[in-house]
């Protein structure tokens, strides 16, 4: 009898030994996936197009967001008149003081060129972001179509234009 009641306590102790396994290789694969996700390439154009957003949502923070520009976005805008313009227009004409925005998914874009000078094709993230403004006029949406390239192993915004 004695030996029956050791095999019935080894089958237990395996098959616990054997659920304690497949639910720690479960959990480190789901780890993992996790992280891999937290540092993924979309999750840093994301996160570069709300901050670009959320300087300019809190207090009209437009010098920081000017820095996020693409150094093709730089060359348009001159910093003063870009920090000048964008305070004025969306914040002073509309009566606000801020404003909510949403951001889509990226959408990842292969061989972008920015323009026929600039013919060096590359990968570019394209992402949506909706303004809402609650203003003296009424509540207004802006749709904005943002794009993301990389520039000296940093992402950068442009627009379309």
């Amino acid at each position: 009898m004695k030996l029956k009641k050791r095999r019935f306590y080894y089958k237990k102790r395996n098959s616990k030994t054997l659920l304690f396994l497949i639910a720690g290789i479960i959990f480190i694969l789901m780890m993992i996936y996790f992280i891999s996700q937290l540092f993924s390439t979309e999750n840093k154009v994301i996160n570069l197009v709300d901050t670009f957003y959320q300087y300019e949502q809190q207090g009209g923070d437009f010098s920081n967001s000017w820095e996020l520009f693409h150094s093709l976005m730089k060359d348009k805008f001159n910093k003063n008149s870009y920090v000048q313009d964008r305070s004025h227009v969306f914040l002073e004409h509309f009566g606000v003081e801020t404003f909510k925005f949403s951001v889509s998914e990226p959408e990842k874009i292969k061989n972008y060129q920015v323009d026929e000078e600039r013919a060096i094709p590359q990968v570019a993230y394209l992402l949506n972001v909706t303004y809402f403004y609650e203003s003296k006029y009424g509540y207004l949406e802006i749709h904005q179509p943002v794009i993301v390239l990389e520039e000296d192993e940093e992402w950068k915004i442009i627009w379309q234009y």
